[in-house]
């Protein structure tokens, strides 16, 4: 672990320099450098699971592309602040619409969610941006990545003037983060909708039952000596979902596996699996952690997507997270879906932060990255406004999921 005491760039005022002066910078680069700032990092209380100690590192154990961790402590002002990154090679891809045709790797700072931990503002901010963009400068680097970042935080701004505009990818996308409130019952949490997705609902659970009765099962799986029996079933009805094809959804890859592990142990991880038959056609599944249960990519069977089998098995898992009184909210994550607006409201606009270094391939990659950037928001935007753009989109996303699956 490398402690040293630095200054920041000149900015202009003499109440800068005397702050860097009494800050004490340490990077973590190894697993056992992390594990010696624990105690420091649980008292600042991670709000993301991605952030938490043993969720990093397992993450730096098990993902293929992690080089190590790059964990910067900056003790400032008598206060701990940190920011959760890991030294990654990422591949920056090139798209036009659902449709990857080129990519370049590079090394990259990347982020963890909600990862730059005890900032009391945004002084504390900017701090931790100026130190993770001397790894930029320095040549350790060529890429810093925050994703998710609330486009109306501080921190977004904070991050938006770390570096020149050149240095900044531009006309990336904002996705909406949904989230709804758990109250103590389903009947509360469906109280706030509309009469006709009341109706909807019940008409969609009659039909459901009406059609099938006992031959459907639910099972919720927590405990880690469920996990062999949780993967396989999970596979079986993610091997014929659609994510599959777009590359999203359970996997089985070692860093997946290596998570639920965790996440079973610690006692986090919940999934809800319907069977028709003792046959595994539909689940939902995710973490609670620090009051929030943040959902996973869900799958469903399409040979019964019909019989709204999906839906049946989210307000099942919805009536259990209510009755747990940990849980005070669900997190739906970004992107749009029915499901997502129907029963969830839109918290805030989220998007990806990319800053580059000042040496040529990095700042080419990021001008092309934002070129395609801006070509792939306009073709949003034109899905936005017009049906046969939607159209249009629809088909081409049905088209590349099955190429995939056929690959």
């Amino acid at each position: 672990m490398h402690a040293m005491t630095k200054s920041l760039p000149v900015d202009g005022t003499h109440a800068a320099a005397r702050s860097a002066q009494a800050s004490t910078i340490t990077v973590a680069r190894t697993p056992e450098d992390v594990e010696r700032l624990r105690d420091i990092w649980n008292a600042l209380r991670p709000t993301d699971i991605d952030s938490d100690i043993d969720y990093f590192l397992t993450v730096v154990r098990h993902a293929d592309q992690v080089i190590r961790p790059h964990v910067v402590h900056i003790r400032h002002e008598g206060l701990d602040l940190m920011a959760v990154a890991r030294l990654e090679t990422l591949r920056v891809t090139f798209r036009l619409g659902y449709h990857a045709f080129a990519g370049i790797g590079l090394r990259a700072l990347v982020v963890s969610f909600a990862g730059i931990l005890g900032a009391r503002g945004p002084s504390d901010e900017e701090l931790v941006l100026r130190h993770l963009c001397q790894s930029l400068r320095s040549g350790e680097a060529d890429l810093l990545l925050m994703r998710n970042i609330d486009i109306n935080s501080t921190l977004y701004m904070a991050a938006m003037a770390a570096m020149p505009w050149p240095n900044r990818a531009h006309a990336l996308p904002s996705t909406r983060r949904w989230v709804a409130r758990l109250p103590s019952t389903l009947h509360e949490f469906l109280a706030d909708r509309s009469a006709k997705t009341r109706s909807t609902l019940r008409r969609q659970h009659r039909q459901l039952r009406e059609r099938f009765g006992d031959r459907l099962r639910l099972r919720r799986f927590e405990h880690r000596e469920e996990m062999d029996e949780l993967c396989n079933d999970m596979e079986i009805v993610a091997s014929k979902a659609y994510q599959r094809g777009l590359g999203v959804g359970f996997s089985g890859r070692p860093l997946e596996l290596g998570l639920i592990d965790l996440c079973l142990k610690r006692g986090w991880h919940r999934t809800w699996m319907l069977y028709l038959d003792d046959w595994p056609i539909a689940f939902w599944t995710g973490t609670a952690y620090a009051g929030t249960f943040a959902i996973g990519t869900p799958g469903f069977d399409p040979d019964h997507s019909h019989a709204s089998v999906g839906r049946y098995t989210m307000f099942r898992m919805i009536e259990d997270l209510c009755a747990e009184p940990s849980l005070s909210a669900l997190d739906y994550g970004q992107g749009e879906a029915d499901y997502k607006s129907a029963y969830g409201h839109c918290r805030r606009l989220e998007s990806d932060v990319f800053l580059a270094a000042s040496r040529p391939k990095a700042m080419l990659v990021l001008a092309v990255f934002s070129l395609l950037s801006a070509v792939n928001s306009q073709s949003r935007r034109l899905a936005e406004r017009y049906a046969w753009a939607r159209r249009l989109k629809a088909s081409w996303r049905r088209s590349t999921a099955r190429s995939q699956d056929a690959a």
